[in-house]
C-alpha cells in the first residue's frame, strides 16, 4: 500500500486560507444561501470520498476524521452535519445499513426500504433522522477495495481450481486482506464479500475454505465442492506423509551404515528391516497419491455435476481395491468417504508385519548391498586421497613414455598408419 495521502494532496483549495476558513466553519441554515450551502456539502463529500479511496479506509469514524482533516491546529466543526447530510443523500451509510442494502440493486429508496422490512426501516430512520452517525462507510471506496481483493484472490498462486468454481483457504485469504492496513476496513471488506456471496464459507476437516463465486453462478455448497476440497486436503496430507517417510527411510539407511562401521551387523539388520517396512508404506502412499490425482484430473475435465460425480465414483472404486473390502462401509456414498478411506489405508499399512522367514533372505541381500556400497565408497575415498598433484603428474609422465614417436606426430592430412607399441 502506498504512503498515506493527506488532504493537501487531494484538494487544490486546501492551501487557500480564506476559502478553507469558510469551509471549516459550522454549517449554516440552508435557506440563507442554498448555493453556498450545497457547494460546501459537495466539497466535503468529494474530499472524504477521495481520502477514503486513496488510503483504502472504508470504515470512517467521525471523531477520528476531524483530526484527519485538521488544518493549522483547527478542525472542521461542520463535519458532523456534513456526514448527516451525506447519509441522507445515500452517499455514505452506517455500516450495518450498508450490509443490509447489499444485494438489493436498481431500486428506489422506497422499494429498498420495503425490501429491508419494517424493523430495518425503523433502525435506518433512527440513524438518518435526529441521531448523530458515529461511524460510516463510503460505498465507492469499499467497492474499489472488494474488487481489488477479488482480483488478487483469483490470481493467488495457491488458489484451488475446480471444474466450475475456484476455492481459497482462509490462510491465503488473510494474506491478501492484510494488504489493507486499516483493521476495521479489512474486517468490513471480508463481511461485504461474504454478504454479497462473492465468497461462500465452508469447513472441511477443521479447515476453513471459501468458494469463489463469479458472475451469476450458484452460491450453493454441494457435494461436488466438498469432494474437491476433500481431495485437495488429502493430497496435501499424503504429500506431507510421503516426505516424512522418505526422510525416515534415509535416516534408517544412514543408521544401518553407521551400525556396520561400528561392527554391529544385527543392529544394521534391524535398521534395514524398519527401512523395508517404510518402503512398503511409501509404495502404498504413492499409489494412493496417483489415484487421488487421477480422480482430481477427471473432475477437472468434467463439464457437469453429473459427470463430476461419475468421475468421483470411478476413482473411488479404484481406491477401494487397495484395501480389504470387508473393512469398508459400502453404504457411504458421499465424497467425504475419501478421508475415511485414506485413514483406513494408513492404519493397515502401519499394522502390516513382515514374515520373518520371507524376509531373512531379502535382509541378507540388502545388507550385502550395503556392505558393497560402503566398500565401494571407501575405495573411492582412498583413490581420491592418493591422487595428489604429484602423483597425477607422474602418471602423465609414465603414459607419455609409453607413447611411440608416431603418436606425437600431427595427423592432419596424413594417411592412417598402424603403430606397434612394444611394452617396456
Amino acid at each position: 500500500m502506498s504512503s498515506t495521502k493527506q488532504p493537501a494532496d487531494l484538494s487544490s483549495e486546501w492551501s487557500n486560507d480564506v476559502r478553507m476558513n469558510a469551509l471549516f466553519a459550522p454549517l449554516q441554515n440552508k435557506d440563507l444561501n442554498p448555493e453556498s450551502w450545497n457547494a460546501k456539502i459537495l466539497f466535503w463529500i468529494n474530499l472524504i470520498e477521495r481520502w477514503s479511496s486513496e488510503n483504502s479506509v472504508a470504515i470512517l469514524d467521525v471523531s477520528e476524521l476531524k483530526h484527519v482533516f485538521e488544518r493549522n491546529g483547527k478542525i472542521p466543526h461542520c463535519l458532523p452535519d456534513i456526514i448527516e447530510e451525506a447519509v441522507v443523500r445515500r452517499k455514505f451509510f452506517p455500516p450495518d445499513v450498508h450490509l443490509q442494502n447489499i444485494g438489493v440493486t436498481h431500486q428506489t429508496w422506497g422499494s429498498w426500504a420495503v425490501s429491508l422490512g419494517t424493523s430495518a426501516v425503523k433502525s435506518l430512520g433512527s440513524k438518518v433522522i435526529g441521531t448523530r452517525v458515529s461511524s460510516f462507510t463510503v460505498p465507492n471506496s469499499i467497492e474499489k477495495m472488494e474488487k481489488l481483493v477479488t482480483e488478487q484472490i483469483l490470481q493467488h498462486s495457491k488458489i484451488i481450481q475446480g471444474s466450475q468454481f475456484n476455492y481459497i483457504e482462509d490462510k491465503q485469504l488473510e494474506t491478501i486482506l492484510n494488504e489493507i492496513k486499516h483493521q476495521h476496513s479489512r474486517e468490513y471488506t471480508l463481511k461485504v464479500l461474504k454478504q454479497k456471496r462473492t465468497l461462500v464459507q465452508l469447513n472441511i476437516e477443521n479447515r476453513v475454505f471459501y468458494k469463489i463465486i463469479e458472475s451469476d453462478k450458484s452460491t450453493k455448497i454441494d457435494e461436488v465442492d466438498k469432494g474437491i476440497l476433500h481431495l485437495k486436503v488429502n493430497l496435501e496430507r499424503i504429500e506431507r506423509e510421503i516426505e516424512t517417510l522418505e526422510n525416515r527411510i534415509k535416516e534408517e539407511k544412514i543408521k544401518a551404515k553407521k551400525s556396520l562401521q561400528e561392527g554391529s551387523k544385527s543392529a544394521a539388520k534391524s535398521c534395514l528391516k524398519r527401512k523395508k517396512r517404510l518402503d512398503g508404506n511409501l509404495e502404498q502412499l504413492l499409489s494412493q497419491q496417483l489415484n487421488l490425482e487421477k480422480i482430481y484430473e477427471d473432475i477437472m475435465q468434467a463439464e457437469s455435476n453429473k459427470t463430476i460425480h461419475q468421475a468421483y465414483e470411478s476413482g473411488l472404486a479404484a481406491m477401494k481395491t487397495m484395501v480389504d473390502s470387508s473393512m469398508i462401509d459400502k453404504t457411504h456414498a458421499t465424497m467425504s468417504e475419501l478421508a475415511e478411506l485414506l485413514d483406513m489405508n494408513q492404519e493397515i499399512s502401519d499394522a502390516t508385519v513382515m514374515k520373518d522367514n520371507a524376509e531373512i533372505g531379502d535382509l541378507e541381500a540388502d545388507l550385502q548391498d550395503l556392505l558393497d556400497e560402503e566398500e565401494h565408497e571407501n575405495l573411492d575415498d582412498i583413490a581420491r586421497d592418493k591422487q595428489t598433484p604429484e602423483t597425477n603428474f607422474q602418471i602423465a609422465l609414465d603414459n607419455l613414455e609409453k607413447c611411440d614417436i608416431h603418436d606425437l606426430e600431427p595427423v592432419i592430412g596424413k594417411k592412417e598408419t598402424k603403430n606397434l607399441v612394444t611394452s617396456s
